[in-house]
Formats: structure tokens, C-alpha cells, sequence
């Protein structure tokens, strides 16, 4: 008769199993408890809610019976422990290869499964592949920001043209005012005693006679 402790022990990996959107099964012979714990790091370093779980075989299969999910009992070979992603589907096979590249260790991966199909270990590696959801985010985000930014170059180039159109045709307006304003040359008034010209001087002369 199964104990309490198996009891919950099971409930707690089929919460588990439902709730992952990948599950990696991955032989832990052969890894130290260092190697161990670096490969939980590497994990979590790329998707914090990927956890990895050692659990007995025969527990793993009760439990994937009971989550809707028994296609995970195949990924149970020997010593297996399982690597469960919560997420992106893409981080937990780009962490494990990540970890293998960087501690020159050959893992062996049974499989996995996503989305209701059991997948290969070339599959797994396949999708170490594929970018993340984020990293598409981040380039469909940069393709749209560069266009707008050479657009808004663009129009700065040419507001600033217009600008100094604009200015340039006041300053000819202005020039062109001043050059056609008559000029303010105001007559001087004769002096009290200046002679009248001969012509005038000649008619008084002519009218005293």
C-alpha cells in the first residue's frame, strides 16, 4: 500500500507534468552533485521557472497517467530525471545545449514531449534553434523602430531645408523693402537774406519803372 509521503509525492509531479509546456527526459548518470546543480543553474539562468526533477520511475508514470500526459513514461529509461519548462518551450533545450557547449559534457536525452507528441533527442536539438519569444519580439521590434527613426531623420532634414528657405526669402523681402524706400531729404529753407535770381530782380525793376 502506497505511504502518505509517495502519496503526495506523486500528486506534487503530475501538478507538475500538467502544468509543463515541455518535458525533457535526460540521463543524470555519470554528472557529479556539482555538475548536477550547475546544470539546475544553467536552467534557471535562461528561464527561471524551468526546474529539473529526479524522481523514481515508477512514480513518473502514476503521475503522468493521472495528468493526461502517459506518452511521458517513454522518456523513463534507468536513471532518468526530468526537465520541466513552465513557458517558453524553446529555453529548456536551448539551456541544455548552452550547458553542454560550455562544460564540454555529452548529456543523453531520451526525448521529450510537447504539445501531445513525444519528440526525438534530434528534435530537442532542433529546438535549440529556434528563436524565443522574446528574441522575436526583440527583432520585430527593431525592424519597426529603424524605419520610424529614418523616417523621423528624414523629416528633420527636411524641416530644417524648409526652414532655411523661409528664411532666406525674408531676408531678401527685407533687403529688397530697403533698397525701394524713398529717401528722406527734406529741403533746406532758404535764408532770410538771400537774393532772389536775376530773372526776379528784373521784373521788380521793370514794374518800379
Amino acid at each position: 500500500m502506497p505511504t502518505e509521503a509517495k502519496i503526495n509525492q506523486v500528486a506534487e509531479i503530475e501538478d507538475r507534468l500538467r502544468r509543463a509546456v515541455i518535458t525533457i527526459g535526460l540521463d543524470y548518470r555519470g554528472l557529479t552533485v556539482g555538475q548536477m546543480r550547475d546544470l539546475r543553474l544553467a536552467l534557471r539562468t535562461l528561464e527561471p521557472s524551468t526546474e529539473m526533477r529526479v524522481v523514481k520511475n515508477t512514480l513518473t508514470k502514476i503521475a503522468a497517467e493521472n495528468a493526461g500526459k502517459p506518452e511521458i513514461t517513454n522518456l523513463t529509461k534507468e536513471a532518468t530525471a526530468l526537465v520541466l519548462g513552465y513557458e517558453e518551450q524553446v529555453n529548456p533545450p536551448k539551456a541544455l545545449t548552452k550547458f553542454m557547449n560550455d562544460s564540454q559534457l555529452e548529456l543523453t536525452i531520451h526525448g521529450g514531449f510537447m504539445d501531445g507528441t513525444l519528440l526525438t533527442p534530434n528534435e530537442i536539438a532542433d529546438l535549440a534553434t529556434i528563436p524565443s519569444r522574446i528574441e522575436l519580439m526583440a527583432k520585430v521590434a527593431g525592424g519597426v523602430i529603424n524605419p520610424v527613426g529614418n523616417i523621423a531623420g528624414s523629416l528633420q532634414a527636411i524641416i530644417r531645408e524648409v526652414a532655411a528657405i523661409i528664411e532666406a526669402h525674408a531676408k531678401k523681402l527685407n533687403e529688397q523693402e530697403n533698397s525701394s524706400a524713398p529717401q528722406d531729404n527734406k529741403d533746406n529753407p532758404p535764408k532770410e537774406n538771400e537774393e532772389l535770381d536775376d530773372g526776379e530782380n528784373n521784373n521788380k525793376n521793370d514794374g518800379n519803372i
